[in-house]
């Protein structure tokens, strides 16, 4: 662990005069400022207001993690062909560690950023009491905790195929995302990762601020019960897979 975090030190150093920190804090940032001018003075139900914020959100995750990670990718390969992150730990998987939770843990603070933005900003433009900054926040780490295959399997697009190929996998993904929010997706998703943000944070939106009957309360549960199954699964064999990779990986030809 020590290791680990010495190479997440060095390597968040070395993001600080790229435009990596910035995308983080600035993108959430302007998204919730144009939702809220968009939603201002229009009759929308609180629950109709998160779950269309968190369904744009988590439809944009595939195309931005396809990006970050991209620009990551891209950085060592022009420091030298990927021999940093290849030679300069013990063990090579130590590296690839760090990248993966330097990727994740900034895409997941920018989705706790998003989420608080958006409960501070719409008790300026919506008539209500209370934000349920509880549900809110659960959704944010419904969404963090179902991206975390998402950055895995992007790293490793970047690193073996390069950013344009990463750059059209999240493009790919947020259009799968995006058709998933539909009733195309309601018998598959959970076998679809692009889908599990958007679908997730809809059922926590529901669960916690809808009005729901007990037939259709226990059907989403038991859905969400399902989804989870998945995540936990699919992101686990993912992530043991891509170790397993890493640690036979020599570095790649497409950015020679």
């Amino acid at each position: 662990m020590i290791a680990v975090w010495r190479c997440l030190h060095a390597d968040g150093y070395k993001m600080k005069r790229t435009p990596f920190v910035w995308m983080h804090v600035g993108l959430p940032l302007i998204w919730t400022v144009v939702y809220l001018l968009y939603i201002q003075g229009r009759p929308y139900a609180l629950v109709n207001v998160y779950t269309g914020y968190m369904e744009a959100l988590g439809a944009m995750m595939p195309l931005l993690s396809g990006i970050i990670c991209g620009m990551v990718a891209a950085q060592e390969a022009q420091a030298g062909h990927f021999q940093n992150v290849l030679t300069r730990t013990r063990t090579k998987e130590t590296g690839y560690v760090s990248k993966l939770l330097l990727v994740w843990g900034c895409g997941s603070l920018a989705i706790i950023l998003s989420v608080l933005l958006l409960g501070i900003g719409i008790t300026l433009v919506l008539p209500v009491e209370h934000v349920p900054y509880g549900a809110f926040l659960l959704g944010a780490v419904y969404l963090l905790l179902s991206s975390v295959i998402l950055y895995v399997i992007q790293l490793w697009v970047s690193f073996t195929f390069g950013i344009g190929a990463s750059i059209l996998l999240g493009g790919s993904g947020t259009l799968i995302a995006a058709i998933m929010i539909t009733g195309l997706g309601d018998h598959i998703w959970h076998y679809i990762p692009w889908a599990w943000g958007v679908r997730m944070t809809d059922s926590i939106a529901l669960l916690h601020m809808g009005t729901l009957t007990g037939t259709v309360q226990s059907y989403l549960e038991q859905d969400m019960a399902m989804g989870w199954l998945w995540v936990i699964t699919a992101s686990l064999i993912t992530l043991l897979g891509s170790l397993l990779w890493f640690r036979h990986w020599e570095g790649s030809r497409a950015y020679e």
